[in-house]
């Protein structure tokens, strides 16, 4: 009876786990919401803001630049992130990255005036 037990308890506390890893893997997956980046310009490090959205692999959503926002859509597929303005009239650029297992994102901006690296965390709510 005692070790029909256990073997109970063990198998719940597999499950519990295996549910608890799941969940952690789904929330790591996940890019949506505000986000502080900084970028590495030629003019030192630019703060910028990023707001994005998602639906299963499709992204969009915002990012403030110190010259105005500008829309942008993309993909996160195998944790790394494409991003590209959809606004014919803002400058165009696109943001290639990933997704970091601390929770953070790192890339490069790439634009007409080249290739810079960034680096992003979630903003902390408060």
């Amino acid at each position: 009876m005692v070790s029909r037990t256990l073997q109970v308890a063990a198998a719940v506390a597999a499950a519990c786990a295996l549910t608890a890893g799941v969940a952690a893997q789904k929330a790591a997956s996940t890019v949506a919401g505000k986000w502080t980046l900084s970028v590495n310009t030629p003019h030192g490090d630019t703060p910028m803001g990023l707001e994005l959205r998602q639906d299963g692999r499709k992204i969009s959503g915002t990012l403030a630049t110190p010259h105005g926002e500008v829309r942008l859509e993309g993909e996160l597929a195998d944790g790394k992130l494409t991003l590209a303005t959809t606004d014919s009239d803002s400058p165009q650029m696109t943001l290639n990255g990933a997704l970091k297992d601390d929770g953070t994102m790192a890339g490069y901006l790439s634009s007409e005036r080249g290739d810079m690296k960034w680096t992003a965390e979630r903003r902390k709510e408060k």
